[in-house]
């Protein structure tokens, strides 16, 4: 893990800098993986942590272990209408007043799903109990924002990623300045840095590409497949925007890989088609 930080330091600290991260290959600012470690995965929501699973699966595969952490189920992000089907199939009555509650229990059922089709956690998601306003929504907070720095003090993590807080998603950017701020708490502390990895999201408003992941037609097929598995979300985007969960994370993957493909060697290039892309920050 240590020279894996060292190479992602040197990127941090230069913003036009860019690395790739794959299997090995023998070309120019390409990085393997560190072998082990600790790697957090903090969404915000479920799906985020799916929509870099690729990251993920790589780290997992080289040996480091995987804590998957969802701090808000977001009910609102489910329709009544999805919610009251889903009900009827299984011979439920939901009464409005628990309609929120039911939406939390589908969307918590459909991680864990995902999770176990992933197969790459080393345990099942964990689902944190934070301070919530209308709507299911978290709310600014002391009260969250310490349970955020346990969460982290718990896990120890040497790498950390969620989407980064430059986003229209008000819940991105409450978690993403909670996890700054105790990640810059806690490595001072220790004494041992933490590498932050803020991915693109399709809300993004700003980013610094620095590390780039890039991945084939193949894993692009099984990302698709764990983001599909969130389905009150894949049928809502179909619904609202014509094409699903896992076609809105692809359709940021495949323009930010045409953005970096050409400063790779020209036999790299056709080995991919999409790539997860993140900003990175060093806690010391």
């Amino acid at each position: 893990m240590k020279a894996f930080q060292k190479k992602i330091t040197r990127v941090a600290e230069t913003p036009d800098a860019v690395v790739f991260m794959g299997p090995e290959r023998e070309v120019d600012r390409w990085i393997e993986p560190p072998p082990a470690g600790k790697i957090l995965m903090l969404a915000p929501h479920p799906d985020d942590g799916e929509a870099v699973g690729v990251t993920l699966k790589i780290f997992a595969e080289a040996g480091c272990e995987v804590f998957y952490i969802i701090a808000c189920l977001s009910p609102g992000g489910v329709t009544d209408g999805f919610a009251l089907a889903h009900a009827e199939r299984e011979g439920l009555k939901v009464a409005p007043a628990d309609l929120p509650q039911y939406k939390k229990t589908l969307r918590r059922a459909e991680q864990l799903e995902s999770a176990r089709l992933a197969g790459f956690p080393g345990r099942e998601p964990e689902f944190l109990a934070l301070e919530e306003g209308s709507e299911g929504r978290l709310v600014e907070s002391r009260a969250n924002a310490e349970a955020m720095a346990r969460v982290l003090a718990e896990v120890a993590p040497d790498v950390s990623l969620m989407p980064i807080g430059e986003d229209t998603n008000i819940e991105h950017v409450q978690v993403y300045r909670w996890l700054s701020r105790a990640a810059a708490e806690l490595a001072a502390s220790r004494g041992k840095p933490i590498l932050g990895l803020y991915n693109r999201d399709p809300k993004t408003l700003h980013i610094n590409e620095q590390l780039i992941v890039p991945f084939d037609e193949q894993l692009a097929g099984w990302k698709a497949k764990l983001l599909a598995t969130h389905r009150s979300q894949q049928e809502r985007n179909l619904a609202q925007r014509g094409h699903g969960l896992d076609q809105r994370i692809l359709r940021v993957n495949r323009p930010a890989w045409e953005r970096v493909k050409k400063s790779l060697p020209p036999e790299i290039i056709p080995l991919y088609t999409y790539a997860e892309v993140f900003q990175v920050e060093i806690f010391r």
